[in-house]
């Protein structure tokens, strides 16, 4: 009887613990988990060959520096998503300009990895990381606040003034309306994200086409209405068209890079010697993966392509997913990606402020999307972009980030069950 009661009293503390350590959405957790386990499978298997001819015959190298980057990541998440929502309204705007100057060094400090400037060296150590991976969230966190403080107009408001070619003869009354549309939801809304995407784009328009995308459905969920939306989009498909012409035409970044991957994945037949050998040899090796893939895969550890297969442990990850794993494989994964942005969707309804529940759906967006970029790219339904599978493929920069941004949705998700949301006014939004 004494044992029963015992065992009656201690269950709940237990859960009670459990809650206190992991807040927040209970499924996102088990999906952080899942994609861990997942990395280190797809890592130690992808890079065994690799590691046992560069590492001195250590076929574990690679597998131990991802599982510290995954520890590390996970300590992020943890922490993270202790702190308050409230602190990202408080520092959107300082974090995202220094992650713009951060952005900025990399044209003049940056280490030079495949033609393009993406990362920097962390002094003291051998490391490097990529600011745009931590632009995007900042990006996020700011365009989240602004559409926040908007929600009583953003729906009546224009998002771009009108250009004379529309307007016909400008009136005083014109101006003025053009000027407190500037500076009132151009200016707060759209600068960060031309800031953010125009420092990306000139060494990775894979990258920049995907934050803009991402920035567009907050746009639309933060009730932007649908007809400025598209005035928004013909004005950057001009200016990019534009800007790839200028760029090809005087050889300036990987613009000539972007435009044959562009014609190769459409068939248009390149000039001799522009043909992307390197490119060409990844898609093809990739289908091969996932042709011997199947339904149920040759088996962990026993892929054949991992020799051939370049990037077989970041980029072209799904690709070598399929083949150990078959097509039950690829459908786990891509369902742990669909739940988790379930997950954030249910959040966002039952959020009750504007700025959090922005805030979780930007950034799940952004997870989600990237890695559907990823699977795209890895069955050759889009050109080759670089773009890595968030949270399995081997990296540092890009799972600390994720794991911040998920840190971030898991926060609002413990306050939302503590009910200490807080209002508007310590959002700091109005």
């Amino acid at each position: 009887m004494a044992t029963q009661t015992a065992t009656a009293t201690t269950a709940p503390v237990g859960r009670k613990l459990s809650e206190r350590l992991f807040g927040g959405d209970r499924a996102l957790w088990i999906i952080i988990a899942a994609l861990a386990v997942v990395s280190l499978l797809v890592v130690y298997s992808s890079t065994a060959s690799m590691a046992y001819k560069n590492m001195g015959g250590n076929t574990a190298y690679y597998f131990l520096n991802q599982l510290k980057f995954i520890i590390v990541s996970f300590g992020a998440v943890f922490l993270i998503h202790k702190v308050n929502y409230q602190t990202y309204a408080r520092y959107a705007r300082l974090l995202f300009i220094f992650s713009l100057a951060l952005m900025a060094m990399t044209f003049f400090v940056g280490v030079n990895l495949n033609d393009a400037s993406r990362w920097l060296r962390i002094p003291g150590t051998g490391y490097t990381f990529q600011p745009s991976d931590f632009i995007k969230v900042t990006l996020v966190m700011v365009l989240a606040r602004e559409l926040s403080k908007r929600q009583a107009l953003i729906n009546k408001t224009p998002l771009l003034p009108v250009v004379p070619l529309f307007a016909g003869k400008f009136t005083e009354q014109r101006k003025r309306q053009n000027r407190q549309v500037f500076y009132e939801t151009t200016l707060p809304l759209l600068l960060p994200v031309a800031l953010a995407c125009g420092a990306i784009f000139f060494s990775n328009l894979s990258t920049a086409a995907l934050t803009f995308f991402s920035c567009l459905v907050m746009l639309y969920i933060g009730r932007v209405r649908v007809r400025e939306l598209w005035r928004l989009v013909r004005t950057v498909l001009l200016l990019m068209i534009v800007a790839l012409f200028v760029m090809n035409a005087f050889d300036i970044g990987r613009s000539r890079t972007w435009v044959n991957r562009i014609k190769d994945f459409v068939g248009i037949e390149l000039a001799e010697g522009n043909v992307h050998a390197a490119d060409d040899l990844q898609v093809e090796q990739a289908k091969i993966a996932i042709a011997f893939g199947g339904i149920f895969g040759k088996g962990p550890g026993l892929s054949t392509q991992r020799a051939n297969l370049p990037h077989s442990y970041s980029d072209f990850a799904y690709a070598f997913i399929v083949e150990e794993y078959g097509l039950a494989g690829a459908f786990v994964v891509l369902a742990l990606y669909l739940w988790l942005f379930f997950r954030t969707v249910i959040i966002f309804q039952k959020c009750e402020r504007a700025f959090p529940s922005l805030l979780v759906l930007g950034l799940g967006i952004m997870i989600v999307l990237q890695a559907i970029f990823n699977m795209m790219v890895s069955v050759n339904l889009f050109p080759v972009t670089g773009q890595t599978l968030p949270l399995i493929s081997l990296g540092g920069s890009s799972m600390l980030f994720t794991s911040v941004a998920l840190g971030m949705i898991l926060g609002v998700s413990r306050q939302m069950a503590e009910k200490t949301l807080g209002s508007a006014k310590e959002d700091g939004v109005k």
